[in-house]
């Protein structure tokens, strides 16, 4: 397989990719631990790895104003998301849970705490894209898993609104009605349950990022040529945001991390900033992103399964890190040749007849 065949390749937004990676790394990061024994910055490292979400769900609201206004109709358009993201999704979770069932894995945290099953109520509410309802077992499984259903309901829901992207005020306007009614709701779930995990582990909380990610579509389809000349200071912006954020704890780092990935999405050309593109779209980047999918499914059974034979311990460290990252990244290249590829090809040649 030639690396064009492997490599995902999107022309003048390969930097994208690249993204991709680092918010798939970000994710291992904090669930194994890797910088934890590295003092308070070690901390701040490893914590802000969960916000390597957030980044995904930016890029994925890029991608689903992108695909919808190429695609013929709405029809089309989704079946090809669906098979980009459910195959393997549904693979795993179905794995997952009857290795936990009969007993070869460990339950996970989340389903330890809430005192969940590995059982038909959860794999029914998993293969129902539905498991946000209940959040006792929105992660039981594989501990990464709660997102999945909310990127496929903005799958479905977003290009109804794509029209509020289209300008920068429809957009904030968005983003500020979301983040309220997440607001409000978080308020009523911590007052009554205890926690706000049954809004956290919800499309409304994460609802903004997408609408933010749409926005750059359009502007960068749009707009780009009118804000050229303030391109150079957004992306410093962006690049001096990302290491603070990454390196400091402090509130709304997250946010931070969104806005810069924004920005660069939003402005970002190879012509214009060829140092950071080049860093973006360097094979290593290319290849790691192409299969950034597979690494962050894959890795919390690659954490289990070393926990499971004692090649690794509770302690967090870099070697341990590596260790699953290097596994992780091994299984994903199978896993993307020969799950991935096979129901993205299955899923465009399913588009082009519905066309």
């Amino acid at each position: 397989m030639s690396n064009n065949q492997f490599l995902r390749v999107y022309g003048d937004t390969d930097f994208i990719t690249g993204l991709r990676a680092i918010a798939a790394t970000m994710v291992v990061v904090i669930h194994s631990g890797a910088f934890m024994g590295w003092g308070l910055l070690g901390s701040a490292i490893t914590g802000a790895g969960k916000y390597g979400v957030d980044i995904f769900f930016v890029i994925s609201g890029f991608t689903i104003a992108k695909t919808f206004t190429e695609s013929s109709n709405y029809r089309s358009y989704l079946i090809r998301r669906l098979m980009r993201i459910l195959p393997l999704y549904y693979l795993l979770i179905t794995f997952t849970l009857f290795i936990t069932a009969i007993g070869l894995i460990a339950p996970s945290y989340w389903m330890l705490r809430f005192g969940a099953e590995a059982d038909l109520y959860n794999w029914i509410f998993h293969l129902s894209l539905l498991s946000y309802f209940d959040y006792r077992v929105a992660n039981s499984i594989l501990g990464v898993e709660w997102s999945i259903p909310i990127e496929i309901f903005w799958y479905v829901a977003l290009p109804a609104m794509l029209f509020i992207s289209r300008t920068l005020k429809g957009t904030i306007a968005a983003i500020v009605a979301l983040v309220i009614l997440s607001a409000i709701f978080s308020y009523i779930s911590k007052k009554y349950l205890g926690t706000s995990l049954p809004i956290k582990w919800t499309p409304v909380s994460y609802g903004h990022l997408f609408f933010l990610g749409a926005w750059t579509y359009y502007f960068r389809s749009r707009a780009l040529e009118s804000y050229k000349k303030h391109a150079k200071t957004f992306i410093s912006v962006a690049v001096v945001t990302v290491p603070i954020s990454i390196f400091f704890e402090f509130d709304g780092r997250g946010e931070l991390l969104a806005l810069s990935t924004a920005i660069l999405i939003a402005f970002l050309q190879p012509n214009k900033f060829g140092m950071l593109c080049q860093a973006l779209t360097a094979r290593p980047m290319l290849f790691l992103g192409s299969i950034s999918y597979s690494i962050y499914l894959i890795h919390p059974l690659v954490i289990k399964a070393l926990l499971g034979v004692g090649i690794i311990s509770e302690t967090s460290s870099l070697s341990g890190f590596a260790l699953i990252y290097c596994i992780t990244v091994t299984i994903s290249s199978i896993t993307y040749i020969f799950i991935e590829k096979t129901t993205n090809k299955l899923g465009k040649n399913l588009s082009l007849k519905m066309s």
